[in-house]
């Protein structure tokens, strides 16, 4: 394991450790909205595709949420950033995880492998190994 990086987001900041066999992210201090999931997906497309990564543990841990009705953009934003070819297990630290799993189905859909999760031992257990 190598040692963490923080960079700033608009609105947020994400914490980037190189694991064995994954990126790990952990996306904390700011306010979750349709504008700042769009931005973090970028960015973590642009880092896996920097680090050449295909697996990739997100850790959401931002206050408020995304109305289901604002997904479709953000599904879009991630297919752009090329995380349809990144495995993705996503940790939602908070308190959405019904509005998480939603987008799960809307990805998956699309092609994107992702699963939702309310804790990180079981999202890397099946990142790294399956279901």
């Amino acid at each position: 394991m190598s040692s963490a990086v923080v960079v700033d987001g608009p609105g947020f900041k994400v914490r980037y450790t190189n694991e064995q066999g994954y990126l790990r992210a952990h996306v904390f201090d700011g306010r979750d909205s349709q504008a700042v999931s769009i931005a973090m997906w970028r960015m973590l497309g642009d880092e896996c595709r920097a680090r050449g990564a295909d697996r990739l543990l997100v850790l959401e841990e931002l206050l408020e949420t995304v109305d289901t009705g604002e997904i479709g953009p953000i599904i879009d934003a991630m297919e752009q950033a090329g995380l349809g070819l990144v495995r993705t297990a996503f940790v939602e630290l908070l308190d959405d995880i019904e509005g998480s799993e939603y987008g799960e189905i809307l990805c998956r859909e699309r092609g994107i492998v992702i699963r939702t999760f309310s804790g990180e031992t079981q999202a890397r257990r099946w990142l790294l190994y399956g279901d």
